[in-house]
């Protein structure tokens, strides 16, 4: 007798009849073993051809280096470019300003909202239409109101 004979080794037994078992469940399931390796292999493929177009597309960076100014004050400011008329004029307003040195707050003459000096929305307001007012309580005195984004 060899050693190989089933009837000395019962481990022999054990692994053919886990081949019979892996042999049927294979039978079994056959069609189904098979469309599942079939999608697993094609979602492969499409997700390395979606990955390489993206590397093959693949741009610099964009960098902002400009600081957002708070919605609000935008929003305000945009509304008043689009309307060259206020909402309510100030009373008894001054003619433009030309030195800006000792002017804290400005205004514009189209609008009813007032702006440090130093605010970037204050910048954009044109030279003829800037308003200088040396305190807050000048320019409300004159019918403004601290826009939002710079006056808190």
């Amino acid at each position: 007798m060899s050693t190989f004979d089933s009837n000395n080794n019962p481990n022999i037994g054990e692994n053919q009849s886990r081949f019979h078992k892996t042999k049927n469940i294979w039978l079994k399931y056959e069609e189904k073993i098979i469309l599942a390796i079939g999608i697993m292999l094609i979602a492969g493929i499409a997700f390395e051809a979606g990955f390489l177009q993206g590397e093959k597309n693949k741009k610099e960076s964009v960098v902002v280096n400009k600081v957002a100014a708070s919605s609000e004050c935008a929003a305000n400011e945009a509304a008043n470019n689009t309307n060259n008329q206020p909402a309510e004029k100030p009373p008894a307003q001054n003619t433009a300003v030309t030195d800006t040195k000792n002017c804290p707050y400005v205004a514009s003459k189209n609008s009813n909202k007032y702006h440090l000096a130093s605010c970037q929305f204050a910048a954009k307001i044109k030279p003829e239409n800037k308003i200088c007012f040396s305190s807050a309580d000048e320019a409300q005195k004159r019918g403004f109101q601290g826009a939002k984004c710079c006056i808190k």
